[in-house]
């Protein structure tokens, strides 16, 4: 505004013109002296300050005056706050007196918008800046405006090496249904695309999943201005989904029991198997703790070494027998491990087990295959060989006799030739559990195999004429009990033995050299007519070695 305006000369405007444009102009008029004291100020003045025309009248301007420059000030108001006004100086006469006219526009609520929308930009700026997902505006046509930071992390191209290019399979989502038009306004329910999975290639050349969200942008005249793109890096998701998915796949299907608990040890959540295993069913177990399954053979203190190596090591693994739902006790092999979150807090205990019922009767089988005879159930030559090495080292220690009794059953051919194998065997299970009832519960007699059976005494009760007459008192009843009758298949089979006597540490001190000695003593029990028993020479001479 240059100094010669619509004021230039005031006094040249009739006064009831002049009066009317200064009393009815919504900006804030103000005539001020030389001096710099207020002539005269109209309403929109006491308007803007909030405050009594009258106030005004000779009282000083207090602001900086530049003729012909546009200028923002403050303005304190009466009520205490602050407004801003857009302040135009000029030059004019008034009554012949130079003075400045001062014409204020009240701008406040301008001022305050401008201030929200440059605060309201700056925010938009900050979470396209620091949004973790990429932020993407794209022109009507799909190629590149604008690119964030996340965008270039999860793509891997800058933003000036997209601006002005098409993302080929983002664009092609923009189908004719899709596409932004410009030739009718905004509709959103059928412009907006929201979750969609695509994958795309990235800067160096490898796939990355994304999810894709597009809305169209408009202007004041509802054209189309535009299209704001939103993509997430979903790769990792969908493994952990895909994970997850076979996960659960695993649980439901596997042949192994799985128990999921709480840091606190309550169930959450079981398998299928488990509930066959155990006969729980998940609403059964679910909310209890494990130790439902507990069978009451172990006690305290093994559940607390379980669980102080739980607590040490992260896990826990070891056969445990548990209790089925039907009461039936059951042996395990179980693996509990402890879970821990991100931050390395507890939060879950898995065990998976499986019923080892099968194979402990599998091992105990295996053990009896290997220590005991097939056919009878007495402990074979191998078991043989240990129970007698444990004797002879108690008798050495404890200054005590043991005796080795070789029986060989007498014309026991002749049964399986008339009868058969069959009945030879009923005849040699018979015949084993006749000869077991005759030992003490110390004792022990194996079956070498055919018709052979050895027995060991330990201990000997020398008291009463030494140890021949105590193994002399057992090879009797041995001979007693075989020469009842046996019954095969309805007939009556009579059988007799030879048995071979060697006594330790007289005949030997190892169970190869007694072995020797009482086979030989067997030998010559069937020399002298079978059905008698022989000491080991040079042992002191029976009534039977006479």
């Amino acid at each position: 505004m240059s100094t010669h305006s619509v004021f230039a000369d005031a006094s040249d405007l009739a006064p009831s013109l002049f009066q009317s444009i200064v009393e009815h102009a919504s900006d804030a008029i103000i005539v001020v002296n030389l001096d710099g004291a207020i002539m005269l100020s109209n309403p929109a003045v006491a308007e803007i300050f909030q405050r009594q025309r009258n106030d005004f009248q000779g009282e000083l301007f207090g602001f900086p005056i530049a003729s012909g420059e546009l200028t923002e000030i403050e303005i304190l108001r009466q009520d205490g706050l602050l407004a801003v006004a857009e302040m135009r100086v000029s030059e004019a006469y008034w009554e012949r007196e130079r003075v400045f006219i001062a014409i204020l526009r009240d701008i406040t609520e301008r001022k305050r918008m401008e201030t929200a929308l440059h605060e309201a930009k700056e925010e938009l700026a900050a979470v396209y800046r620091c949004a973790p997902l990429g932020v993407i505006t794209l022109k009507t046509d799909g190629r590149v405006k604008l690119w964030n930071p996340a965008a270039e992390n999860i793509l891997g191209w800058k933003e000036t090496e997209v601006v002005g290019n098409v993302l080929p399979n983002i664009s092609a989502m923009l189908t004719h249904r899709h596409r932004v038009s410009g030739n009718r306004p905004l509709a959103a329910h059928d412009e907006a695309i929201k979750g969609r999975e695509i994958q795309q290639l990235k800067k160096d050349g490898t796939p990355v999943d994304l999810s894709v969200s597009l809305a169209s942008v408009r202007d004041v005249a509802g054209q189309a201005a535009g299209i704001v793109c939103i993509v997430e890096d979903i790769s990792r998701r969908l493994r952990d989904a895909e994970k997850l998915r076979l996960s659960g796949k695993i649980f439901e299907n596997t042949q192994e029991g799985i128990l999921v608990t709480d840091a606190q040890g309550v169930i959450l959540a079981v398998n299928q198997a488990f509930v066959a295993v155990t006969g729980y069913t998940a609403a059964d177990a679910i909310g209890r703790k494990p130790n439902l399954l507990n069978s009451g053979l172990h006690d305290r203190s093994f559940y607390q070494e379980m669980w102080r190596l739980l607590i040490k090591d992260g896990h826990w693994r070891g056969d445990i027998w548990n209790r089925r739902k039907n009461g039936e006790i059951y042996p395990e092999w179980i693996n509990i491990s402890a879970i821990r979150d991100d931050d390395g807090n507890l939060s879950n205990y898995v065990a998976i087990f499986s019923d080892i019922s099968k194979a402990k009767e599998n091992e105990e089988s295996l053990l009896r295959l290997a220590h005991f005879d097939a056919l009878t159930g007495l402990p074979n030559r191998f078991l043989f060989q240990d129970h007698v090495a444990l004797a002879l080292a108690q008798a050495e220690r404890n200054d005590k006799q043991v005796a080795i009794l070789f029986l060989d059953l007498d014309h026991f051919k002749t049964i399986n030739d008339t009868l058969g194998h069959r009945a030879g065997d009923n005849v040699l299970i018979e015949a084993a559990q006749r000869l077991a009832a005759c030992l003490r519960a110390g004792d022990t007699l194996s079956r070498f195999g055919g018709d052979e059976f050895m027995a060991v005494l330990p201990d000997l009760d020398t008291s009463n004429g030494g140890s021949n007459d105590a193994a002399a008192s057992v090879a009797d009843k041995l001979l007693a009990t075989l020469a009842r009758p046996f019954i095969v298949e309805g007939q009556e089979v009579r059988i007799s033995t030879s048995i071979g006597i060697a006594l330790y540490p007289q005949d030997g001190q190892q169970l190869n050299v007694l072995s020797n000695a009482a086979d030989a003593a067997m030998y010559r029990a069937k020399q002298r007519g079978r059905n008698t028993y022989c000491f080991s020479a040079p042992g002191p001479l029976t009534e039977n070695d006479r």
